[in-house]
C-alpha cells in the first residue's frame, strides 16, 4: 500500500494516489492534479516501524529516476490505518536517513575514493560558477536544498579554488556513508562532514554538515 502510493506520487498520478489514500496523504495526492511530473521509481525500501491494530508506521527510502535523467533519492514516513475498504494512507512527510548501527570500515577504500572525486566534483564545479553541474553531484535534502536557493546560487561562483583536499571515512553501511573533509579555500582551513548514499553505481551527496 505504502509502495503504491509513493510510486503513484513520484509518477504525478494523482487519481492512482488518492485510490489507496485518506485524509492528509489523499490532500496531498489532489494537489499533483494538473502538474506534469514524470520521475521514474527504480526502487522502494520499507520498513514498519510500529505496528497497532489496525495501524502501522512505515518508513521508505524511494530511489528515483528524475525527467532530467538525473538520479535522486528521498526519505518518507507514512502512517497506514484499515478503514473498511482496506488499508489506506493517511499520512505521509518527508524524512531524513536514518544513520544507525556499527560501521565496519576495513575494504571499503574503493568507496572513499569514490566519495572524494564527488566532493572534489562538486567543489570544482561551484567554484567555477557552474550551477546546474554541481547539482548533478548532489541527491535528497542537499539536492532540494540547492534548488530551493537556486536565485543566489545560481548567479556566480559560491566558493574559491578549493586546495589540499583530505578525506577520511568515519562510517559507512550498505549505501550510506559518512566522509570528513579537511581543504583550503582561498588560504583559509575548512573541515566539513558529508553524507553519501549510493544509487545504481554512484556515490551522491546527500548532506553538508
Amino acid at each position: 500500500m505504502a509502495e503504491t502510493y509513493l510510486r503513484a506520487l513520484a509518477s504525478g498520478d494523482a487519481e492512482g494516489a488518492k485510490a489507496v489514500s485518506s485524509g492528509k496523504a489523499a490532500e496531498a495526492a489532489g494537489k499533483l492534479e494538473g502538474k506534469n511530473l514524470s520521475a521514474r521509481v527504480d526502487e522502494i525500501s520499507t520498513s514498519v516501524q510500529a505496528l497497532g491494530r489496525g495501524w502501522a508506521r512505515v518508513e521508505a527510502t524511494v530511489e528515483l529516476t528524475l525527467a532530467d535523467g538525473t538520479a535522486d533519492v528521498g526519505w518518507y514516513e507514512l502512517d497506514v490505518m484499515k478503514e473498511a475498504g482496506g488499508w489506506k494512507v493517511m499520512s505521509f512527510h518527508e524524512d531524513e536517513p536514518d544513520l544507525s548501527g556499527w560501521s565496519l570500515l576495513w575494504g571499503r577504500a574503493g568507496d572513499l575514493a569514490a566519495a572524494r572525486e564527488v566532493f572534489v566534483g562538486y567543489l570544482d564545479t561551484l567554484a567555477a560558477g557552474k550551477w546546474d553541474d554541481a547539482v548533478k553531484y548532489l541527491a535528497g535534502p542537499a539536492r532540494k536544498s540547492m534548488e530551493t536557493s537556486r536565485e543566489v546560487l545560481g548567479k556566480g561562483k559560491v566558493i574559491g579554488k578549493v586546495d589540499d583536499l583530505q578525506a577520511q571515512l568515519v562510517w559507512v553501511s550498505g549505501k550510506e556513508m559518512v566522509v570528513k573533509f579537511s581543504y583550503k579555500v582561498d588560504g583559509r582551513e575548512v573541515n566539513k562532514i558529508a553524507m553519501f548514499y549510493k544509487i545504481g553505481k554512484r556515490w551522491y551527496i546527500i548532506h553538508i554538515q
